[in-house]
């Protein structure tokens, strides 16, 4: 499949073996002109050996050249091209150590060209004077033919390389949408959370606000209509003031404040509550409904199990953009405690998690005589 990607539907196995059997009928035609010229009816034996050497390094080269290429591995390469000459020079020395017991001394021609690689032995071969004239013999009788496949060789890893990375792009592309797609499944997710929190908000207050009223209701207390009418203002701010995500901080003050007022006629003096708000000079903005859960827990907890010595203290204040709201109660442990609820506060917890992350603190203190909550939010 590779291999049609590079050089087309054309070069099947049939033609791939047709043409290197042309090639190398080119290389031996070639030798068989050199060496005759020089030896006469003894070319083969230097014909058979640069065949010899030319075949090997060229099905070297097909095997291992290939992997290095794709790699990007310059030297080893360089390195094969060294073993190559070196591979030429031993061979070439051992055939002439075989012909020159073979070929009759009356080739004067042929016995010049023994004497050149016999007389200082195989290491001689190496001398700077002789290499000279080597190196020229190895580009002609091995380099040449070699030099085809070897660019054969290049152009194929270069194509695969660029086949590899276009395809590690394209992986990476993948990868990048199932990123964005996962990011947007959780980002939605994330919100189908925010949504079911925030419906959950309204009705847990307006059952809690409800059941104080129909208490006051109960005992006929002439401040019900006075409390029913606090209790439509809340919803107002619930149903408008609540769409968005964030909300000016003076409006979910004026909130807290509406909602003790409306608590106030409920307990009347039986109840002390004490609202100290520190003057914000800035137009900070909140999560709306997330510190009226707080004072919904304390109530319940407090006054609501008994009005017995019952108080509520609330403190806020915005220094260095960090809200601190701090929100005590009484806690009477004889009184009977509610099988109910739990709602809320785990309902703001969540949501402090989702929109405050890293940057709030909760800390809750639970005592024999008071419950307390210290929260701050880096706004």
């Amino acid at each position: 499949m590779e291999r049609e990607l590079i050089w087309g539907k054309w070069y099947t196995p049939r033609t791939r073996i047709l043409t290197h059997l042309f090639f190398w009928l080119v290389i031996s035609t070639l030798y068989y002109l050199t060496y005759e010229r020089m030896v006469g009816e003894y070319f083969w034996i230097f014909a058979v050996k640069d065949l010899i050497v030319t075949a090997s390094l060229f099905y070297i080269a097909s095997w291992i050249m290939p992997k290095w290429v794709s790699n990007g591995k310059i030297i080893p390469s360089l390195l094969f091209i060294i073993f190559s000459y070196f591979w030429w020079v031993t061979i070439t020395y051992l055939d002439c150590k075989i012909a020159v017991h073979i070929i009759p001394k009356s080739e004067k021609n042929i016995f010049s060209y023994f004497q050149f690689f016999l007389e200082e032995g195989y290491f001689g071969l190496f001398r700077l004077d002789k290499t000279s004239d080597l190196i020229l013999d190895f580009l002609f009788l091995v380099s040449l033919p070699l030099a085809p496949k070897l660019t054969k060789v290049i152009f194929d890893g270069a194509h695969r390389l660029t086949i590899l990375e276009r395809d590690k792009m394209g992986l990476e592309r993948d990868n990048l949408s199932l990123e964005k797609d996962k990011l947007s499944l959780e980002r939605d997710n994330l919100q189908m959370e925010l949504n079911i929190l925030k419906s959950q908000i309204s009705p847990h207050f307006v059952f809690n606000t409800l059941n104080s009223i129909y208490r006051m209701a109960e005992i006929q207390d002439i401040n019900t209509p006075k409390a029913i009418l606090n209790l439509s203002n809340l919803l107002r701010h619930i149903l408008y003031q609540t769409k968005d995500d964030k909300i000016y901080m003076s409006h979910e003050i004026q909130f807290l404040k509406d909602f003790i007022d409306l608590m106030s006629l409920r307990y009347r003096d039986s109840v002390k509550f004490e609202f100290k708000v520190q003057e914000v000079n800035e137009p900070y903005q909140i999560v709306p409904l997330i510190l009226i859960p707080f004072l919904e827990n304390a109530i319940k907890h407090g006054p609501d199990r008994s009005r017995k010595n019952a108080w509520i203290k609330i403190d806020l204040g915005i220094d260095d953009d960090i809200l601190t709201y701090d929100i005590s109660n009484s806690v009477n442990n004889f009184a009977e405690k509610h099988q109910y609820g739990g709602i809320g506060l785990q309902n703001v917890k969540r949501r402090l998690d989702i929109y405050y992350k890293d940057r709030y603190s909760l800390d809750i203190i639970q005592e024999e005589e008071y419950y307390a909550v210290f929260l701050k939010i880096k706004l």
